[in-house]
């Protein structure tokens, strides 16, 4: 039986040779040139497979538990924030640049401790818009700041950039704190820093007057707002007024300024309005001038005629800044806001006309009620909303209800606290024993404006060459003479009113009469018909 197996495997060693014979002759001839090629990624596998293994022990195994060493030997975090990169991000509209302020925030918050502490290599940058300059520091110098008892460290580091698109170094402002203390640091000292850092940019660029531009026709390259420096003068001491008065309103808006938790604590959005009412040449205007440098705010001045539909004037509002004052003028010349909405006619379905035919797509009452407290008057914060009318009376009750105007501000004629501001601004004088009293005697009996007195003043301080004595009598006279024409074009006035009043009344009779006889003409033209 051994001899059939052993000439089979005889047959199948023959068969191999006569057919393989070529490939195995092949590769015995090429084995050398594949193994010199081989050999270096078989070495290299042999050589670090250990480490690999180690490393991926180490990882899933040991880094935790390093960690912890390290913690006992080193517990201090670092954290970068680096300033703004180059790279240039793209919308559908165009190239859009990294305006990220992070950085510029806290290198503003750190100027102050740099200019306090011990950092004696400093660099002074201008800032970005006035004329106020941003002391930071240089390159490798530390500062120490504490926050809530906790100490943290700052330190200018300059590395490499290696990400991007940017060539060159890049600044971080580099912090330095225990890691026990990471909640604290990450959830609200690094928050104020921002907070802090944003005043102080503010603080130094120059306050702007917005105005609204016309409503847009097209989208593309349309700007809802267009502004010039706001380099007003007026403030609180040279605003003639009732002192007791210009105090209320300065406490309150000291209030609403340092108001932010409780706003936030209450549920409120972080804004008041104000009510400005009074005769024409009283200072309405200029108290918004007074308001806005004494708390350092922007100003938008709405022109209501230029905008169409209340969905734009929603969208002025979105494009309004925090920290700004919004300002409607004359706001019963402006807008349809008079009388009560209960007792006016209803536009009709059809079309028809009506006492209420406003165009569809004009600004409504409910609009701006919307704009001044709707959902939409929160998107931003610490903000001012003021309107002035000559006519408070005129004026629909929901538009200036408390809630909307918070506070209603009387400005009045001028008396004797106010002219002695005026006098002051003006004169350069503070009191004066006889004519001081004289004048005071005039406002009394007389209804001047503020505006009307400095007008006397001017004219006095011109013929009396800046004397204190020549100018006040020539006031007296002034003033006495200013009354004399108010009273007098006061009582023209109201005669052309009491005039046109009667000429409409005769009008209104004539129109009745001849509605009666033109009826009884119809219904005598009917009955003969009949």
């Amino acid at each position: 039986m051994a001899e059939p197996g052993k000439r089979a495997v005889a047959q199948w060693r023959r068969w191999a040779l006569a057919n393989l014979g070529p490939f195995a002759a092949l590769f015995t001839t090429n084995f050398g040139s594949a193994w010199l090629i081989l050999a270096p990624v078989v070495s290299l596998v042999a050589t670090y497979a250990p480490r690999r293994l180690f490393r991926t022990y180490f990882n899933l195994f040991l880094r935790r538990r390093s960690r912890r060493l390290l913690n006992v030997v080193d517990p201090y975090v670092t954290i970068d924030i680096s300033e703004p990169g180059g790279e240039v991000r793209y919308s559908r509209y165009g190239p859009v640049s990294d305006n990220d302020s992070t950085y510029e925030e806290v290198k503003a918050y750190l100027s102050g401790a740099a200019r306090e502490q011990d950092a004696r290599e400093l660099r002074a940058e201008g800032a970005r818009e006035g004329n106020g300059l941003v002391v930071s520091m240089r390159d490798g110098q530390d500062v120490a700041d504490e926050f809530r008892g906790v100490p943290l460290w700052w330190s200018s580091v300059v590395a490499r950039d290696v990400q991007g698109q940017r060539k060159g170094d890049r600044r971080f402002q580099r912090l330095t704190f225990h890691l026990s203390h990471r909640a604290l640091v990450v959830d609200e000292y690094l928050p104020h820093v921002r907070r802090q850092g944003r005043e102080i940019l503010f603080s130094n660029r120059r306050r702007r007057l917005y105005t609204n531009s016309k409503s847009r026709d097209s989208y593309y390259e349309y700007k809802s707002w267009s502004y010039i420096d706001f380099d007003h003068p007026t403030t609180f001491d040279t605003l003639a007024m009732d002192r007791a008065k210009k105090r209320d309103i300065i406490h309150d808006l000291d209030t609403f300024r340092n108001s932010r938790e409780f706003y936030r604590r209450a549920g409120k959005p972080w804004k008041r309005g104000y009510l400005l009412y009074g005769p024409p040449g009283t200072g309405k205007s200029t108290m918004v001038a007074a308001m806005a440098n004494y708390l350092d705010y922007d100003i938008y001045d709405v022109e209501l005629t230029v905008v169409h539909t209340n969905s734009d004037l929603r969208k002025l509002l979105i494009d309004t800044t925090s920290k700004s004052i919004i300002v409607i003028e004359d706001i019963d010349c402006t807008l349809d806001v008079t009388g009560d909405r209960a007792g006016r006619p209803r536009r009709r379905a059809n079309g028809g006309g009506d006492a209420d035919d406003r165009p569809r797509d004009s600004v409504t009452l409910s609009g701006l009620l919307n704009f001044i407290d709707g959902l939409w008057s929160a998107c931003t914060g610490e903000r001012i909303v003021v309107f002035t009318t000559n006519h408070v009376e005129r004026l629909d009750p929901a538009l200036i209800r408390r809630g909307r105007m918070d506070m209603h501000i009387e400005m009045s004629y001028c008396r004797f606290e106010a002219f002695q501001t005026l006098a002051k601004n003006y004169l350069d004088i503070d009191d004066h024993d006889d004519l001081f009293a004289a004048v005071g005697e005039v406002l009394r009996e007389e209804n001047l404006t503020p505006a009307d007195v400095a007008e006397c003043l001017m004219a006095a301080r011109r013929a009396g060459s800046g004397e204190p004595s020549p100018c006040l009598q020539i006031l007296i006279d002034e003033l006495k003479k200013r009354a004399v024409e108010k009273a007098k074009a006061e009582a023209e006035a109201k005669a052309r009113a009491e005039a046109q009043a009667k000429a409409w009344a005769e009008a209104e009779a004539r129109a009745a009469v001849e509605a009666n006889a033109a009826a009884r003409d119809r219904a005598m033209a009917t009955h003969s018909n009949v």
